[in-house]
């Protein structure tokens, strides 16, 4: 037979400490460039959609400016499934 006094003791001092929680893994990214000219607008609203759906993330954007255009770069990078 054991000591209740003991056992209490033992339950409120000796047990163990909780697990510390596990650190999540981020999906890796990958680059997206596109170059072909006649599937750009399909490239575009695709990449576009992903960045709806948390798929993909802008990591920078420049933007030039000209007389007769204005140019803008968009650096996407769209996680692997």
């Amino acid at each position: 037979m054991t000591n209740p006094l003991i056992e209490k003791y033992n339950e409120l001092y000796n047990s163990k400490p909780p697990e510390p929680p596990k650190p999540v893994e981020k999906p890796k990214l990958s680059k997206l460039k596109s170059y072909d000219l006649d599937d750009l607008k399909a490239s575009f609203q695709q990449v576009a959609e992903q960045l709806q759906n948390d798929k993909a993330q802008v990591v920078s954007m420049n933007m030039k400016f000209g007389d007769y255009m204005n140019k803008i770069t968009f650096e996407v990078y769209v996680y692997k499934p």
